[in-house]
């Protein structure tokens, strides 16, 4: 069993099995104690592990400011800044119409709202590469709905894209599309193949466990289908297939051993498992739990062969470079991904398309570039995320969780998801001393 508790005012002690670990939250500094440290430590001061934590750093004096103001503090002096400078990569919504109904889809799907356009595709792909002339990368992914019903769509962006590519000086186009894997033709196969893209199979585990969440409009499951098709795909060559994994109801408790089937049946090596979007104003999963399970799995995939990513690694990566991971609306070059819809609009969150303070349209991105702070992160918005372990690596709810929960006060099931996240990298010894 593993206890914590706050240390000087500013440090997280965890304890377990005689043995512990401290935290610095803010520094993301950690170092391992073993059995006769932590009774040292307990003692009254200064003793020998007093002053060699002094050495490495952990002082018993007061904390200088309040934890959420260090944190900011931090922030600037390592130059992080939450509002993102360019736009350089489009998740571009072809359609919503969908030949599968999923029960916890953030889409309103087959509203029968007209598709996009060729001319929309080209007005927000000029967007793109305009604003990332002379650049090395952009990134382009077809999404729905189910972006395959509108293959033509694609093959258009896609030529379209190579031209502007060579007219902006863009070096390289990364092409990836998100799809349930129920319709793949040949002609897409080599299309794909082509362009040497990233598919995403969305698929949340073996027939049992899939078909709970995942059914064809008709009610029928289609997981011989999607099998056959990711067979298909990967015999192709040139082609990137991996899975994107969304935890439910359905497959927690179950993880790790559907971890192992998406490898070893499927043949999928790359695994990347979604957070757990608050749709309804709240988690559907144990935050505990989910982190426990996220952390096994990752085992099961290497132990595989295979890699699995999900908002885990944030913790693994914050604690090894000692930098916070906070920042999850933008890429490490503080660019944003955004989400391009039919109408010539733009939602600033890639993964909420209705929200009006998400919303605008081309026009008015490029006549004020500053409208991209309207993502940026509140970090730490409440007094409880000073006292809490994962403080610069959760830093409080993005705004889209803001939005969906109707509050700065995050779902209780998150902060367990995150503190656990943090006691989990520490006890693996990520950037322990």
């Amino acid at each position: 069993m593993v206890t914590s508790q706050l240390l000087w005012g500013k440090y997280i002690q965890y304890v377990r099995d005689g043995e512990g670990a401290l935290l610095d939250p803010v520094t993301l500094d950690s170092v391992y104690l073993d059995r006769g440290e932590v009774t040292d430590l307990s003692a009254v001061p200064p003793t020998a592990t007093h002053k060699a934590l002094a050495e490495l750093g952990f002082t018993p004096d007061s904390p200088s400011a309040d934890q959420r103001e260090a944190l900011r503090d931090r922030l600037h002096q390592l130059g992080l800044d939450p509002v993102p400078v360019r736009i350089s990569g489009l998740r571009v919504v072809l359609t919503d119409a969908c030949n599968m109904k999923c029960s916890y889809c953030f889409v309103e799907t087959n509203t029968g709202k007209p598709d996009m356009t060729e001319q929309e595709i080209a007005d927000g792909l000029t967007y793109l590469f305009e604003t990332n002339a002379g650049r090395d990368e952009v990134a382009i992914q077809w999404f729905g709905g189910e972006p395959t019903t509108r293959f033509d769509l694609m093959q258009h962006g896609d030529a379209l894209a190579d031209s502007l590519a060579t007219q902006y000086d863009v070096n390289r186009v990364r092409r990836t599309v998100v799809t349930n894997g129920a319709r793949i033709t040949d002609a897409m196969i080599d299309h794909f193949a082509r362009y040497e893209y990233g598919v995403g199979i969305s698929i949340d585990g073996p027939p049992a466990i899939n078909a709970e969440h995942r059914r064809l409009l008709g009610g029928q499951p289609a997981d011989d289908r999607i099998r056959r098709n990711v067979r298909r795909l990967l015999d192709a060559g040139g082609i990137h297939v991996g899975c994107n994994l969304t935890p439910t109801p359905a497959n927690i408790g179950r993880l790790a051993d559907t971890v192992a089937w998406i490898i070893d049946d499927l043949g999928l090596k790359f695994i990347y498992a979604n957070t757990p979007i608050p749709t309804s104003g709240r988690w559907t999963v144990k935050g505990k739990e989910l982190a426990r399970e996220l952390y096994q799995a990752r085992l099961v995939a290497l132990g595989r062969g295979g890699m699995m990513f999900s908002v885990l690694d944030r913790a693994f990566q914050a604690l090894d470079r000692r930098r916070p991971m906070l920042f999850d609306h933008v890429q490490s070059d503080r660019t944003l991904n955004v989400a391009l819809l039919p109408g010539n609009r733009v939602s600033l969150c890639d993964i909420n398309f209705t929200a009006s303070s998400f919303l605008h349209t081309l026009d008015e991105l490029r006549a004020d570039p500053n409208l991209l702070g309207g993502i940026a992160k509140n970090v730490a918005p409440i007094p409880e995320c000073g006292q809490c372990p994962a403080l610069a690596i959760c830093g409080g709810p993005s705004r889209n969780e803001q939005l969906l929960i109707r509050g700065d006060r995050p779902d209780p099931q998150m902060c367990d998801f995150y503190r656990n996240t943090v006691e989990i990298a520490v006890w693996d010894s990520t950037g322990v001393q």
